[in-house]
């Protein structure tokens, strides 16, 4: 499907022309495409992104341009969202763009129900990265609170479903919550630049949620790299992204998906 093809979809089903202006061209292999968040809801406000889900047959690693994440994955890729909160995320609330095959509708079909337990256990495991701070800040600053943004989302994503209320949207969370500060602490796109006191706010908030952290098994981020290479797991993947080496390499394509 050509550029100007998905921009005119994407236009039918309301996204903004100023947004789209930044859509990236795709790669050829692309099989299916859709859009998911406040996009997709139609409850996006000034300043939200777009994101888009790209069904491809070679792995490669996520792209930003203006507004616009586009996150590419396989169908090996995308079939370990099955019972996870990225899946159920899919299944309430994008919708399909294109699908030559059919295999992207599929997909988002089966992904089931949110292990919730099975997720609050991974982020658990995942925190112990933040257990290292006196040798990995303020270097990594701007990683770490990313990630730790993403640990705490998710985990308050899995409480509401858990609760029987799901909700994927920051700004419902923090009226829930009674919390406007929420609402710019878990955005996606921040106005500045990485603070330690919204790291602090971070971690404070994910610790009520999960517990004590585990202890790092390998004491730093760099370290946790070197000596998790050749085994993918969460943790290295988290650690990987909190280095900040997010699709500046080829390399990143290697490292399997995190999906909670």
């Amino acid at each position: 499907m050509k550029r100007d093809d998905v921009v005119g979809a994407l236009l039918r089903m309301d996204v903004r022309p100023s947004i789209l202006e930044d859509f990236p061209a795709l790669p050829a292999d692309v099989e299916g495409l859709l859009i998911y968040g406040s996009q997709a809801r139609r409850d996006a406000v000034p300043g939200s992104d777009l994101d888009v889900l790209a069904l491809v047959t070679a792995q490669r690693p996520s792209t930003d341009s203006g507004y616009v994440h586009v996150s590419y994955y396989t169908r090996e890729q995308l079939s370990t969202g099955i019972g996870t909160l990225f899946g159920a995320h899919l299944k309430r609330d994008a919708k399909i763009v294109w699908d030559k095959h059919g295999h992207l509708t599929r997909a988002v079909g089966d992904m089931g129900q949110v292990d919730t337990k099975r997720l609050l256990a991974r982020a658990w495991s995942m925190s112990g990265l933040f257990t290292s701070l006196e040798r990995d800040l303020p270097k990594y600053l701007s990683g770490l609170l990313r990630q730790a943004r993403y640990l705490l989302r998710s985990c308050l994503y899995a409480q509401a479903i858990a609760d029987g209320a799901p909700c994927f949207s920051v700004r419902e969370l923090a009226v829930r919550h009674g919390d406007p500060y929420l609402a710019r602490l878990l955005a996606s796109r921040q106005p500045g630049e990485a603070t330690a006191a919204d790291l602090e706010q971070c971690l404070s908030r994910l610790h009520g949620i999960i517990g004590e952290f585990p202890p790092s098994e390998h004491g730093s981020l760099e370290a946790t790299v070197v000596n998790e290479w050749g085994r993918p797991s969460d943790v290295l993947s988290m650690a990987f992204m909190a280095l900040g080496t997010t699709g500046t390499t080829s390399d990143y394509a290697e490292v399997e998906k995190v999906l909670l």
